[in-house]
Formats: structure tokens, sequence, C-alpha cells
């Protein structure tokens, strides 16, 4: 069929306009692609905010100078793979809510555990050796302690669970910025604070006459100071596995760079630049990454941010100069210790935890199929501890008590270097003090949030736990990242 003339110029005219425009659009310049969110840990805190973030489309990517991912959730797998925990290892059902969540979507098992009443309890002299049975409690001290239990419980609720949210954005008011002991004496409890002297001590928290009420609170909830006494039982498992797991159902698209140490952080351009070093053969290989934010998943002491390079500003130093945190060891030890029998260091008198010097304090047996046991040492706080001499100590205390100590027959044998299967070092707990506490330390945090693109997420936020940990990942990108429109989507 033949055109009119008319036509077929209308449709040539139109063919090469087409034509022009679609020149015109390939030629016009496009805009470079958002870098990733970067994340400095690869702990609870971080992969919750990288899953978090994964889940709104926003591309991710995690840094970690350790081997494996899970921050301080690390296990000993033992010849027969039975696990041994280096790091968490128990939580509860009414306290660890949001770490339900994630133990279902992980799949991994765990097993009912009682925090006291299971074990025959021994409590050592780490210089001595000289082993001897934890007394119980005498009748007057227990009568006493069941009718504290209730009223902590009531007082719990109406005076700091209002409180309790990540970064404490309500603010600390003065009556918990004061060491856990003041407190308790405040409010008329006198056999609270000696009870929960070990519970705190012994799993990392130190001493309740030091520590700030606000951490012994938001560590002590109604469920697991009932768990502690016995009323129930709580839960164990791998969390190592757990993180591994779930990682690989919630962070598909997100990479995990393991082995990647920061070493310097540049906040001068437009996004934030990491320079960073990942084994390479026998030795090391550098490499950089642009950033459209930062998220800092590690505990934030002013000695681990210079570490990795940061270029702290002046309101970032006066806040994280004042981050306190505990020196704290794991192993994983073969002994002779049987189960159903476990170790406490032995302390001055019942209100005082054992002494800080880097020795032993708490030794478990978790496993009746496994001659391994965990033992957790405590050093002095906010000052560098080495490794060497505490693994030495380790060895040394530990070849003191190898032996059955409900037999009074039984010989001690030495360990070698040997049968420490493991040993890890953790920047513990970390926390502000009660000056910090009464200087607004929160609120100034608060305010840090998104300046220079970086944000900040850890136990600092809550407590260490790794549900604390989890809701700080949660936190920084529902309330800072887009919440106050710091970091647009």
């Amino acid at each position: 069929m033949l055109r009119p003339a008319f036509m077929t110029n209308f449709f040539t005219l139109w063919c090469l306009q087409l034509t022009l425009f679609s020149l015109t659009a390939e030629a016009w310049p496009r805009r470079p692609p958002r870098p990733p969110v970067c994340i400095v840990g690869a702990g609870p805190a971080g992969l919750t905010a990288a899953s978090k973030l994964e889940a709104r489309g926003i591309k991710a990517v995690i840094f970690d100078k350790q081997p494996e991912l899970g921050g301080k959730c690390q296990s000993y797998y033992d010849e027969q793979g039975i696990f041994h925990p280096m790091g968490a290892a128990f939580y509860s059902n009414g306290t660890y809510t949001e770490t339900l969540k994630v133990l279902n979507t992980a799949g991994v098992p765990s097993e009912e555990f009682r925090l006291a009443g299971d074990r025959e309890q021994f409590r050592f002299n780490y210089t001595t050796g000289e082993i001897e049975p934890v007394p119980p409690l005498d009748l007057a001290f227990v009568a006493q302690m069941a009718g504290e239990i209730p009223r902590y419980i009531q007082t719990w609720y109406k005076v700091f669970a209002p409180l309790s949210a990540p970064g404490y954005k309500k603010g600390v008011p003065d009556e918990l910025s004061v060491p856990g002991v003041q407190w308790f004496k405040a409010n008329n409890f006198t056999a609270l604070p000696r009870l929960l002297v070990n519970p705190l001590a012994l799993y990392g928290y130190g001493d309740v006459n030091v520590v700030p009420a606000l951490y012994v609170l938001q560590y002590m909830t109604p469920d697991i100071l009932t768990g502690f006494i016995g009323q129930h039982h709580v839960y164990y498992t791998d969390f190592h596995k757990v993180w591994v797991e779930w990682s690989k159902k919630k962070l598909c698209k997100t990479p995990i760079k393991l082995g990647h140490e920061i070493r310097c952080i540049d906040r001068t351009g437009k996004y934030p630049v990491l320079k960073y070093t990942k084994p390479h053969g026998n030795f090391y290989k550098w490499g950089t990454q642009e950033c459209a934010a930062l998220i800092m998943a590690f505990p934030p002491t002013v000695d681990n941010l210079e570490r990795a390079g940061l270029d702290l500003t002046e309101e970032e130093h006066d806040v994280f100069k004042d981050v306190a945190i505990h020196n704290y060891f794991s192993s994983a030890v073969e002994l002779a210790l049987p189960f159903g029998v476990s170790y406490i260091a032995k302390a001055e008198n019942a209100s005082v935890p054992p002494p800080n010097e880097g020795e032993p304090v708490a030794v478990l047996r978790l496993s009746e199929r496994s001659n391994v046991s965990v033992a957790w040492s405590w050093g002095p706080d906010n000052e560098y501890v080495p490794e060497k001499p505490t693994r030495s100590l380790l060895q040394t205390t530990l070849s003191r008590i190898n032996k059955d100590p409900r037999d009074i027959s039984a010989q001690a044998e030495p360990l070698c270097p040997a049968d420490i299967r493991a040993f890890r070092k953790w920047d513990y707990f970390p926390h502000f003090g009660t000056e910090a506490l009464r200087n607004d330390a929160y609120a100034r945090l608060h305010k840090l949030q998104g300046c220079s693109k970086t944000f900040w997420a850890s136990g600092l936020q809550g407590m260490e736990t790794v549900e604390w940990a989890i809701r700080a990942g949660q936190d920084v990108v529902d309330s800072y990242l887009f919440k106050q429109g710091k970091f647009a989507p």
C-alpha cells in the first residue's frame, strides 16, 4: 500500500528525532553508583545492621580482622566436633526476645541449662591451689533473699524498664549512675548485692561495688535473676554456628570480608574511605573501599579507634575517652575436672569478687562427652594486659587444681601448653563509669550519630550481651541512618 508523501516525510522526521534523542541520552553523563555502607565489625551488631540494610535494598559490606564471623560469639571444636563456647553461650526466653528470632532463623539446636543447682561447686585459692567446697547459703540469708527478690522485680519494672532502650535515649537518672552496691543500699536491699557478686564478675561484668547500677540492672533482669537462683532453666547453644547459619539466610547479597584489618579511615572527602590489609599468600595486601556511610560495630575505645586509623574529632574523643572495658579471657582446656563439677576462684569475703589479677575465676565442663572444660580469666580494668603472661598464669593455676576435687586423696596433674586447646582475649563490656554517666555520656553519644557519615553500634548502646548487640544493630539503622534523614537511601 502506498503512503501519501506527507506521511512518509513525517515518519522520516520522527525516526530522525528518535535517533537524535537516543544518541543524546546515551551521551548524557550517568550518575555514578552510590558506594556501599561499610560496617566495621562482623559481630551481632554489625551483622544485624547489615541485614536491616539488605532488607531495605541498601548495599553494604562488612569488614572484620578476625578469620571467623560472629565477633565474640566464637567456639572451639574438639576432635569429636563438640563445641566449647569461647564467648556467648547462654540465653533465656524472657530476656533474649530478639535473639530468639535469630535462633529460629538459624535453626541451630539449644539445650536446657541450669545456672545454679545442677553442679557441685568448689572454690580455689589461685596462688596456693587450696580447694574447698563452696559453703551452702545459710538459712537466714536465704530467707532474706526470698523476701527481697519479689521487691526487686517490682522495682525493676517500675524504675528501670521504662528507661531500658538502645542508647538510653530517655536519659540516665543520677540514681542509676552510682555503683550497683550503692543503689541496692539506697533501696534497702542487703542480700541481693552479695548474691550478685559472682554472677556479675565471673561472667565478665566486673565488681558490683564499682560498676554503675545502670548496667547491673540491665543485665540482671527479673528473668535472669530468677535463673541464677535456680528457679528455672536457661538455654545453652553454639552462638558461633548460630551466626554462621543465620548469615547464610539473611546476608545473601552482603559481602563479609574476614581477615581484613582496617588501617586508616579518611573522612575528609565526600565519602569516607577505608584502607585495609588482607591476607595475601604469606604476606598481606592493601586495599581501599569508598563508603556511603560507616557503621562502627565494635567496642569504641580510643585505643581501638586509633588502631583502626580513625581521624577522631574532638567531640568523638570527648565521648569515647570515657569508655571503659574489662580484660576478659576465655579458654578451652583439657582437664581432669569431672562433669557436674565446677570451680570458682576464692574471694576475700562474700561482698567482693575474686581479684582481677589475670587468674582464671571460673572453670566449667559443659559436655559429658568431652574432657575439655571452659575457663574464664579476668584481668585489671582499663589497662593493657598481654595475652602471654595471662595464658601462662592460666596454665600454672589450673595445674594446681587439675584433679577431681571430690577426692581428697587425688593429686593434681600438671598441664602442658598443648592442654590449652584455645585461648582468646576480649575487650569486654564497653561501658561508661559513674562520672561519665553523670555528665550525660549517652546524650553526647546520641549527638555523634551520623556526624561525618559515621554511626555507632555495639554493646555500649545497652549491655555486652548478644541481645543488646542485636538491638544496637537494629537501632542504628532504624533510629539514625534513615529516621533522622542523615543518610538518604
